[in-house]
């Protein structure tokens, strides 16, 4: 994670003149995720059967940050569909079963079912594989939160690196950043809003002090800083962000005036 940078926004934030309404809740309200792009590459004309499939992906994920389109090149042995997000390569499909699971996973449902339920954020902890690393990272997270005045309206979620579940879930958080593929070590994505996740800590980044950096840009007070420089990147997620519940460190703070400014 840029920290230099995500100090910088913070501390604009307490010097410009900000609204009352706290970072976390005011991109889940008013922000709209970036948008990936699905492209269908093919070599001949869309059939008619080709044509009422992508119209039926696109009904499927009509509630995702996603959007479709067709692209012919010549050469192409066989047609497939390839996901990219900010010109980037994500994944590529050779047919639709493979796109089912795209824009949606158990561990997604449940980090959404959080942001909407009013938490803070959620601290995705993606684990490298080598377990040493990955549960002297996790001590950390875990106790840093619990310390947290606002430990309580944060979520932990744990997420095997090389789960076949996930497995999309995984490869759009190592695109947060372009060279996270190549890192082996355990990571933390703050996760809020509409699914919008920040640039992980990672190895020896992950520190209480760090994390309560995070937590502190989470629970600034917004501003003009933030909205037209708002750090992450969107993660693509098919689901309904209408009507979520009251942010639940409005509670906090109001019983602890003296958490406001610190």
């Amino acid at each position: 994670m840029k920290l230099v940078y995500l100090k910088i926004i913070v501390i604009g934030a307490l010097l410009s003149l900000p609204c009352t309404t706290k970072v976390s809740e005011w991109v889940l309200l008013n922000s709209v995720p970036d948008k990936y792009l699905l492209v269908y590459f093919h070599e001949n004309e869309l059939t008619e059967e080709v044509k009422q499939q992508n119209s039926e992906i696109e009904e499927l994920f009509h509630t995702s940050n996603i959007f479709l389109k067709t692209l012919q090149r010549d050469e192409i042995e066989k047609p497939y569909y390839a996901l990219y997000f900010n010109n980037r390569l994500i994944t590529e499909y050779a047919d639709k079963e493979e796109l089912l699971a795209i824009a949606n996973s158990p561990i997604r449902k449940k980090i959404a079912i959080e942001l909407m339920a009013g938490k803070l954020c959620v601290m995705l902890y993606l684990k490298s594989g080598i377990q040493e690393k990955d549960d002297k990272g996790l001590k950390v997270v875990k106790k840093s939160v619990a310390e947290s005045p606002f430990g309580s309206v944060v979520t932990v979620v744990e997420l095997d690196r090389k789960s076949t579940e996930e497995a999309q879930l995984v490869s759009m958080l190592l695109n947060v950043e372009s060279d996270l593929k190549e890192i082996a070590e355990p990571m933390v994505f703050g996760i809020f809003g509409k699914f919008r996740a920040l640039e992980p800590l990672l190895a020896n980044g992950i520190s209480q002090e760090n994390i309560n950096l995070m937590l502190n840009f989470f629970t600034a007070d917004c501003s003009c800083l933030i909205k037209d420089n708002l750090p992450g990147v969107s993660i693509l997620f098919n689901g309904n962000w209408d009507n979520p519940q009251t942010a639940l460190v409005n509670k906090i703070i109001d019983a602890n005036p003296h958490l406001e400014h610190q």
